[in-house]
């Protein structure tokens, strides 16, 4: 290190391995595993904030698309041109824009699971913690019902309702078992699987005729028909 001090080679070398040890840290994983899509997914990093940027700019543009034209006409290169983002930091994280529409869905799943779980349902109510999830749930609808009736008709429409369907029904299910073990029951009268199905398809229809219908009824107003039309199940089942 020609034409430096000792005391400068020392800062230089300090310098060097802080930078290293930041790197190291920054790029630091855990094992990798992949998906049955062979998509890696890596444990959290202080590289996180900027991917969830790009991620919510790129779903926030594919929503205001939605807003504007077709879904089906809405090309890649529109969503990088709205969202001001590169073609291979999409491709990166998606593998087409459907992925891109779904990807608040394991957010709102853990937000939903939450209202379960710390729902106060009393002892002599506790199958509402079957369905604690509906409040939260019809708000949220509401708030995106615009994009909901851009979407109906298309084949994101049924993308969106199929994978909400599957989200509600393993809410239900993951609850349902949790209520059965309490009471030390590994059934119901009427079929597990049949009676989650139930819950979460009777959900989807008050859906879809609440958010297709003209002027749609407040959040709480139709969680009331939702509940008036299963808990007489669910008393019945619990009993």
């Amino acid at each position: 290190m020609k034409g430096f001090s000792s005391e400068e080679q020392v800062k230089s070398v300090c310098s060097i391995l802080n930078k290293f040890l930041y790197l190291s840290e920054v790029y630091r994983r855990k094992p990798i595993k992949k998906d049955k899509n062979m998509q890696f997914r890596t444990h959290k990093n202080p590289l996180n904030k900027r991917i969830q940027k790009s991620r919510g700019l790129l779903h926030q543009a594919l929503i205001s698309l939605i807003l504007e034209k077709n879904y089906e006409s809405i090309t890649v290169q529109q969503i990088l041109d709205r969202a001001n983002v590169g073609r291979s930091t999409f491709y990166m994280h998606f593998r087409d824009k459907d992925e891109v529409l779904l990807m608040g869905f394991e957010h709102l799943r853990e937000m939903l699971r939450n209202v379960q779980i710390k729902s106060p349902a009393t002892d002599a109510e506790f199958y509402e913690k079957v369905i604690a999830f509906s409040p939260a749930m019809f708000e949220h609808l509401y708030e995106y019902r615009q994009e909901w009736k851009a979407l109906s008709g298309s084949q994101a429409g049924v993308i969106v309702r199929q994978s909400i369907q599957e989200m509600i029904s393993g809410l239900i299910k993951q609850e349902f078992k949790a209520e059965l073990n309490k009471q030390n029951r590994t059934d119901s009268e009427i079929p597990f699987e049949l009676f989650v199905h139930y819950l979460a398809s009777t959900f989807m229809s008050v859906v879809a005729w609440w958010l297709d219908s003209k002027n749609p009824l407040a959040p709480h107003s139709v969680d009331n028909i939702y509940r008036a039309l299963v808990t007489p199940s669910l008393k019945s089942n619990f009993a």
